[in-house]
């Protein structure tokens, strides 16, 4: 059962999610003959105040 799990810092609408649920779990069928039942896609929200790059929070980065 593979798993796909993303972590995402700004919000997205369902219809974004659906898409990317079914987009990757199409590609990562094609790549690795998955069955698509098999294939499990988690998309995880992370706040910008937890999530940071270069030393700073997401949250800072336009401050």
């Amino acid at each position: 059962m593979p798993i796909i799990n993303i972590k995402h810092a700004s919000p997205l609408t369902a219809d974004q999610a659906d898409e990317l649920i079914a987009s990757l779990t199409d590609v990562y069928a094609s790549v690795t003959q998955a069955k698509p039942e098999a294939i499990h896609v988690l998309i995880e929200r992370v706040s910008a105040d937890r999530w940071g790059v270069n030393g700073r929070a997401l949250v800072h980065k336009n401050a």
